[in-house]
Parts: structure tokens; sequence; C-alpha cells
């Protein structure tokens, strides 16, 4: 039996709705709303480089606010020495200064160029997905493959920068640019955790939050950030049918995460789940879900 404690919450799917390429479900679950962290662009963290030596894959985070602050796998740290993406959730306390695992998403520069500046993006699925790719040492190559894929469909990038692609996504045909503005004005509706989302007609993650103002914080860059995949990688517009995102859920229950050695979680404890349908990530705080990534290991976006 899954202890109570690990336990993932009781989950309950809405109905569809079409964002262009992209198909998602809004996401119940059973768990208290429980609005103890802020996140997204209202937790005001402070980045920089490792002091005397930067090191590519490790920034310094400092929260000087009064409440604890969840930062999410996944998450674009801007500048500095070269752009990063957060290796996994992190929960920093009031007054805390942590050294966060990175990853480059910029092959080409190794040089300062101004401070760090966080401005609550979120790196596509794909990217993500790379996070976790095995071995642990082949992770960081490949996301700049992953990166470099990237270019076939926007073009080069002078510095091999996925924040390029990012801001490429605002040049595309008409169609995506009002995708991409949906996305970023949708709301979650009440009482409303989590979203399953997908392209080509299968799932390809599922996000889950302890608040629905936590939802919120993140929602319309989860949906910015898949549209990213969809319009540079994906093969069609096939909606994703309800009871793909049902099974796709289904995964879920009875699994045992367990903790992650050797990673840093602050504030929070990491657990891991995977099988050879999907991959679970996530942190505890309290004895209760902060946040839950889950990736369908069989998309071919993500290629896990």
């Amino acid at each position: 039996m899954t202890s109570p404690s690990t336990a993932i919450p009781a989950i309950h799917i809405g109905r569809a709705t079409p964002l262009g390429p992209v198909t998602y479900f809004p996401l119940w679950t059973d768990a208290p709303d429980t609005n103890g962290l802020v996140t997204g662009a209202t937790a005001l963290i402070d980045v920089a480089e490792l002091p005397g030596q930067p090191e590519v894959s490790h920034l310094a985070v400092t929260n000087p606010s009064g409440a604890p602050a969840l930062l999410i796998e996944g998450e674009l740290l801007e500048g500095g020495w070269q752009h990063r993406v957060l290796q996994h959730d992190v929960i920093v306390g009031s007054g805390q200064s942590l050294v966060v695992d990175v990853a480059c998403v910029e092959a080409g520069r190794w040089q300062e160029k101004g401070g760090h500046r966080r401005q609550s993006r979120r790196a596509s699925p794909r990217i993500r997905a790379a996070l976790h790719a095995s071995p642990a040492p082949a992770r960081q190559h490949e996301v700049w493959e992953r990166v470099a894929g990237y270019e076939t469909a926007f073009g080069a990038s002078a510095t091999s920068s996925y924040l390029d692609h990012v801001d490429h996504l605002t040049s595309q045909a008409p169609d995506i640019i009002d995708a991409l503005e949906s996305a970023r004005a949708v709301e979650p509706l009440a009482g409303q955790r989590g979203i399953v989302f997908g392209v080509d007609g299968y799932p390809v993650g599922i996000e889950i939050f302890e608040s629905t103002a936590a939802l919120q914080a993140h929602l319309g860059q989860i949906l910015s950030s898949l549209l990213l995949d969809a319009t540079a990688l994906a093969s069609g517009t096939e909606p994703v049918p309800g009871r793909r995102a049902r099974r796709l859920a289904a995964h879920l229950e009875g699994l045992s995460p367990k903790p992650e050695p050797g990673l840093d979680g602050g504030g929070g404890t990491l657990y891991a789940a995977d099988t050879d349908k999907i991959v679970l990530r996530g942190i505890q705080m309290d004895g209760r879900w902060a946040h839950l990534s889950v990736y369908d290991r069989r998309h071919p976006l993500l290629a896990l």
C-alpha cells in the first residue's frame, strides 16, 4: 500500500479545451487547497552566479520575502554568464539562500552580460524531459541537443540560446500568435488544481499544484511552452481525446514515489517514480504535495 504521506491525490479530469495545436484538460484533486507558498511571478527570488567562480550547473538563489517560495522544475533563469533552466523543484524558505541545480540552455555563451532576470518563464516539456534522461551525466548534452533541434524550425541562434527560440514564437503565423495570447490569458476554473496537456492526439503530461492560486501562477507558461514544441516539432493538430487523458492519469493510481537521494529540495523533500509508462517528479512540504510533474514517456515529443 502507498503510505498516506506519499499517496498521489485522487484525480478528476474535466472537459477538453483546444488551443491551436494544443489540447488541455482541467484537473481537480481530493487534496485540501493549501495556499502556503508563493510561486511564479509573485515569488520575489534573487538569482546570482556563485561567488568567486561561476559554475555551469549551479546558481545561487535567495528569498528576501517573508514567505517560503516554490521554484518549479523547468523555470528559466535568464542572464548571468549564460541562460539556465532549473533542474528540479525547490522550496526556498523566508530569508534563505540556496545553491540550486541548473542546466545550461545557451551553449554558445560563457561571459557575463549583466545580472540574472527571473521572469518566471518555463522551458518546454521537451527540454524539461531531458532533465530526466538517463544516464544523469548525459543530461546536459541532451539539453543542448534538444535546444539545437529548434533551429530547424526557427533558424539558427547566435549563441544556441533556447530563449531566442522562445522569443521567436511571437513572430509565427497569426493563428499561433493568437493561441499564444490565449494561453497566457487562461484562468483556472473554481477549485482547479492541475492540468493535463497534449498534442498530436496524445497527452504529453500532467501538472498538479497545492492550490488553485499556485496553478494560476504557472498555467499560462505551461501552455505557452507546449505551444513552442507543437509549433516546432509536432506532426499534426489531432486533438487529444478525453479517454487518453484519463488513461494517463490512471497510471498515477497506486504509485509509491520514493525520495530522490542526493538532491536538495531546500525546505521540501523531492520524490520520484518511474515506470515504463510515466516519469513522475514532485516536492512535498509538511507532508503535502506542493507540486507534481508527470511526463508520458511514450510521447514522441519527449523521447524518454
